[in-house]
């Protein structure tokens, strides 16, 4: 029984990450300035929770085919996973944090202030509705700010669009974001943006990254880049910050 729990484990692993790339998009909304109240304070949504992660696109253990190339796929990014996440650990560093940091520098040089919650993400208990991409379903009405902001991290981590040398690892991100009214009843704009977007997520504001700067052949070469890959992430994060602000 074990034995069969873990298979279905793997295979719901390599089917969701399959299918992140297939999800529709929330419905798209740029912002519009002049037909917007003013609007210089916004409260930012608790988002739902993330975890440093990797991916391989079109995975040699995919081959296999059926339940075992499944299993072989999930396990190996598994281990990944977990030596990426234990570098992140040792570093000290965590990703939400950061980008905290980033947008708050870059959405004050433009004019607004941003105000956080206590926790940057849902507590575990939380039954928040979410749907495309983990935006929110429905707002609740605010008076701390002129509008709310419903962001989301889909994918933070390091991402390849295959094996080989041609198709290196890289610092990916993929960002969720939704500008609503105090009331959360108008929606101001709402859009996704994708560094490194290997998943080839159509409409998106795409973000290409770095060409040989934080790009490793393969996940040893990844592995043995200790703190720079933190590095990497760092520049994911604020390029894409820099795109949430220009469109606001």
């Amino acid at each position: 029984m074990k034995r069969l729990a873990f298979r279905r484990w793997c295979m719901g692993i390599v089917v969701a990450a399959a299918l992140s790339g297939c999800a529709s998009l929330p419905p798209q909304q740029s912002y519009n300035r002049d037909a917007t109240p003013p609007i210089k304070t916004i409260v930012v949504l608790p988002a739902q929770p993330y975890q440093v992660d990797v991916l391989m696109m079109n995975h040699p253990g995919a081959s296999i085919g059926g339940l075992v190339g499944g299993i072989v796929v999930a396990t190996d990014m598994a281990n990944k996973r977990g030596k990426l996440q234990a570098a992140f650990a040792s570093a000290q560093f965590d990703p939400g944090v950061y980008f905290k940091q980033s947008l708050t520098q870059r959405m004050g040089e433009r004019g607004y202030t941003l105000i956080w919650p206590a926790a940057l993400v849902d507590g575990p208990n939380a039954k928040t509705q979410r749907g495309s991409f983990g935006l929110r379903k429905q707002y609740a009405s605010t008076t701390q700010a002129d509008a709310q902001l419903d962001l989301n991290m889909d994918f933070v981590g390091y991402a390849a669009a295959g094996a080989g040398d041609n198709a290196p690892y890289r610092p990916t991100l993929k960002v969720a974001a939704r500008l609503v009214s105090r009331d959360g009843k108008q929606n101001y704009f709402t859009d996704v943006v994708a560094y490194n977007n290997v998943q080839n997520q159509a409409k998106v504001i795409t973000l290409e990254p770095e060409p040989r700067r934080f790009a490793y052949a393969d996940f040893d070469e990844l592995e043995a880049a200790g703190v720079d890959t933190v590095e990497g992430i760092k520049l994911a994060i604020d390029r894409t910050s820099d795109a949430l602000v220009q469109q606001l």
